[in-house]
């Protein structure tokens, strides 16, 4: 069964995200066109986010809301890949991958 994504866990990857995009959260405050201290607000829970603030947080760390909101335990790009690979591919070859995947396993 699935954990619930919580608001803790909102903020967490938010956190997760600006840092492999390799900014600080000046720098995504700034382009997001809030203060320099805005970033760090919402990361300290100082201040609620807007969900209009997180769509335009996506762009600014170049994900889609299905790459933010991903159940894994970290974002995984490899695994995204893998499921577009194997959603391109006709019945009969998913069929195909899932039996090796269950001999592999």
């Amino acid at each position: 069964m699935s954990k619930k994504i919580d608001y803790n866990d909102l903020i967490y990857r938010i956190g997760y995200f600006r840092n492999r995009a390799n900014l600080s959260a000046r720098e995504t405050s700034l382009r997001l066109g809030y203060s320099e201290q805005f970033m760090k607000r919402i990361e300290n829970k100082a201040v609620e986010l807007k969900v209009s603030t997180l769509l335009d947080f996506f762009d600014v760390v170049d994900i889609t809301a299905q790459d933010f909101f991903y159940m894994g335990d970290q974002y995984n790009k490899e695994d995204k890949n893998v499921l577009e690979l194997y959603n391109s591919l006709s019945a009969d070859s998913k069929q195909t991958i899932l039996d090796l995947m269950k001999k592999l396993k």
